[in-house]
């Protein structure tokens, strides 16, 4: 921390006076006197006076500073610019004034006049002492050195051997330090100079600021190295690449020559601040060879005339070309990077190196007076490797039923002689999948195919269609070069699949394919259930989507036609309409007509039925069916009542009991009591749940709860039997057939109920 002073204003009393030229006598030679210790860190002459000063006296000044040394008391003493540096000299004060008190030497701590009026500023004082060699104009009241050129006093001291502390500057560039000093002094004898005390102008005027060099070396600031990739782009694809850059730089120090005693360019391969290669910028320039390595290939660089030497205020440049071969770049096929500085070595005029700016990047080895430019970073990206597939098939053509293809893959490694060889790490197929497990094949991963080399193998599969046209595979084989970069290639081969003619059939049955004669009664008609089965050839391939049914006496069926089986079993009902069935697969539809005919008439009718297959193409079938219509015999009004047996036998096809729970006939509980039956005269018949014989074997009444035990248990089958008694007064087969339908509900200990239904036909009944 700066420290002021404040002036003392005690006097020293009591001190014997005695006549200088009494002490010292009279003498022309100098006096060698005594600095107190150098104060650091003080306030500079402004503030220590309080007030401002323009330092126009000439009194005293400090004419020399000689014999200067290191404080070991080795010689050639340099600094460098900015900082301080500690020395030994002799120093002499000179005054043009016949006496003077309390003389100080005011030196500033950075780039400013010690007659500045600034708090921020510091200096460093010499004050001299009067115990001991000295002049004491003031006969003991203070402790500082006076100083007169009247007669009887030495007009110069010298101060031989002090140590001093100076700030390193050249303000003239002369390149030597500048002794920058003001120098201070009393005009009047008083007690107010101490070593904690220094004396100040009292005046503005009263002091005296002036500057020389004196025999300390600056050593040279070092320059700002300045590398610059000419090239047009940082970047060159695998295996080489040339980048030109130049160096430069500028002599800061206009005063003072710097020597430029080698000029290297040093190469870190893989950005790991290793900068393993070095290239002699002046040394001899080569051609890039094909193995791997850093060449410099072109190089305008040399050393400057005399040692080197760039005189102060000069620039230095040249221009070189780096060829960098490289064909095994990083596996993750991510850029090499190579990182470039310049190094060079500088010294000043003595020979001593010139301390460098900043350290030199990653492991470059730097020694004192080597400075390194800026980094420059270039790059060698990834060539992706490159191969060819051919894919051929044994076949070029199968029926749509399908047949076997062999087909042959060639891989060729089309990649440069530098990314060879090739492992092959893939061969998949989009159809088939990964040709190295299928069956039929000897195709396998890992080979390594040399520059222009290829592999070649072969794979069976059976090729099927759903519809004529053709069947595309691609085949794409995959491999990896040397830094693991991948290369992929396609090809396809198309075999043609000829069509295979979709057939159908129809059948179309009468049911019954006799009846009745209508006669002459015009209201009289006879009901033909036609049953139209319709089905695809199993030998096709190919599905069908049936459109339409038409009759040539009935017209188009194709909206009557439910389809309520499929493949014979029950199914729908749904649309014919885009109904699909595959081959070998059957359905068939329902359609009720009512005939008019006499005796002996054959009713014909042709059924045509079409669709289309799966390549698109029309399909058709016909088939016919006749009814006969048979003479009636002469007819007869007769009434009489009927009564039928009915015998029930139920047998348990299943794996669980079953309970008999419900026996429905057209509606109507077979086990309700006789009042509750059915009505006689309103419905036509009554149901009688009393049991009966047929056929010489007696059957028990219906029983509502009766067990059914699981299938080939003794009690797996049960028997029973209930009457039916219809009405007097029916006299058609047509009368009672209405009355046909029975229906049987079994339920497990679960509650799950199987339902059974049993029509009834009578035969025989009415005219």
């Amino acid at each position: 921390m700066k420290r002021f002073n404040c002036k003392k204003l005690i006097r020293v009393l009591g001190v014997t006076l005695i006549s200088a030229a009494t002490l010292y006598g009279f003498s022309t030679a100098p006096v060698h006197a005594s600095f107190f210790p150098q104060k650091l860190e003080q306030a500079c002459m402004a503030e220590q006076a309080g007030f401002d000063l323009n330092c126009t006296a000439k009194d005293i000044r400090v004419t020399s500073v000689d014999n200067i040394r290191n404080l070991d008391g080795s010689p050639a003493v340099s600094c460098q610019l900015g900082s301080s540096v500690s020395f030994k000299a002799d120093v002499s004060i000179t005054t043009t004034a016949n006496e003077r008190y309390d003389y100080s030497v005011y030196l500033p701590e950075g780039n400013w006049s010690a007659q500045d009026s600034n708090p921020d500023n510091t200096c460093s004082i010499l004050l001299g002492q009067n115990n001991g060699p000295g002049v004491d104009l003031e006969e003991g009241q203070d402790q500082c050195a006076d100083i007169s050129k009247a007669a009887g006093f030495d007009e110069t001291h010298v101060y031989v051997g002090e140590e001093i502390t100076l700030f390193c500057r050249d303000d003239d560039n002369s390149g030597y330090v500048d002794f920058n000093y003001c120098a201070a002094w009393h005009n009047k004898d008083g007690t107010d100079c101490s070593e904690d005390d220094p004396a100040a102008p009292g005046t503005p005027s009263k002091c005296r600021c002036e500057s020389f060099d004196i025999d300390i070396f600056i050593k040279p600031s070092a320059p700002v190295i300045t590398k610059t990739l000419e090239s047009a782009s940082s970047t060159a694809t695998e295996p080489s690449g040339s980048f030109t850059y130049s160096v430069s730089f500028t002599n800061p120090n206009s005063g003072a020559s710097i020597f430029l005693g080698s000029l290297e360019d040093v190469i870190d391969q893989g950005g790991d601040d290793s900068f393993e290669t070095t290239l002699d910028l002046w040394g001899a320039t080569t051609s890039a060879g094909t193995a791997d390595g850093v060449y410099l290939t072109n190089s305008t660089c040399s050393q400057p005339a005399n040692g080197g030497e760039v005189l102060g205020g000069s620039s230095y440049s040249c221009q070189f070309t780096v060829t960098i071969v490289d064909s095994d770049l990083p596996d993750d096929q991510t850029p090499e990077l190579y990182d470039d500085t310049v190094r060079l070595t500088l010294t000043d005029s003595n020979g001593d190196g010139i301390e460098a700016l900043a350290a030199c990047p990653g492991n470059v080895s730097q020694s004192f007076g080597d400075h390194c430019s800026n980094e420059k970073r270039v790059t060698l990206t990834n060539v992706a490797p490159s191969i060819s597939v051919l894919k051929e098939a044994n076949v070029s053509q199968v029926p749509e039923s399908g047949g076997d293809v062999t087909y042959t893959i060639t891989v060729t490694n089309t990649s440069p002689e530098w990314d060879s060889p090739i492992t092959i790490t893939s061969l998949m197929d989009d159809v088939f999948g990964d040709l190295t497990t299928l069956m039929d094949s000897d195709c396998a991963i890992g080979a390594q195919l040399d520059f222009e080399g290829f592999y070649q193998c072969s794979f069976t599969q059976w090729i099927a269609a759903d519809m004529a046209g053709s069947h595309t595979n691609v085949v794409t084989a995959k491999g990896t070069d040397n830094e693991g970069d991948e290369a992929t290639g396609s090809e396809s081969e198309t075999v043609m699949i000829s069509n295979v003619l979709s057939n159908i059939t129809l059948e179309k049955v009468a049911d019954p394919i006799e009846v009745p004669e209508t006669g002459d009664d015009p209201s009289q008609t006879r009901s033909v259930e036609y049953t139209f089965t319709f089905g695809v050839d199993g030998s096709g391939v190919d599905n069908v989507t049936f459109k339409e049914l038409l009759d040539d006496m009935f017209g188009d069926l194709t909206d009557e036609c439910k389809v309520d089986t499929k493949n014979g079993m029950p199914f729908g009902p749904v649309d014919l309409l885009d109904f699909v069935l595959m081959p070998g697969e059957t359905a068939s539809c329902n359609i009720s007509r009512d005939l008019t005919g006499n005796s002996r008439e054959v009713h014909v009718n042709v059924a045509t039925i079409n669709g289309i297959d799966d390549d698109n193409d029309p399909v058709t079938q016909m088939d016919d069916a006749s009814v006969t219509f048979i003479p009636a015999a002469p007819a007869a009004d007769v009434k009489f009542g009927a009564g039928l047996l009915a015998v029930v036998e139920l047998t348990n096809t299943g794996i669980e009991n079953v309970t008999l729970t419900s026996m429905l006939f057209d509606g109507f509980d077979v086990f309700a009591e006789e009042e509750t039956s059915p009505d006689l005269t309103v419905d036509g018949f009554k149901l009688i749940n009393s049991g009966g014989s047929y056929e010489n074997q007696n059957y028990p009444a219906c029983n509502q709860g009766q067990l059914l035990t699981y299938n080939g248990s003794p009690g797996s089958t049960y028997s029973c039997a209930f009457t039916i008694e219809y009405r007097p007064g029916l006299d058609s087969v047509a009368a009672i057939n209405q009355l046909n339908e029975l229906i049987i509900t079994l339920e497990d200990d679960e509650g799950d109920a199987t339902i059974n239904k049993v029509d009834i036909q009578v035969y025989g009944f009415g005219n």
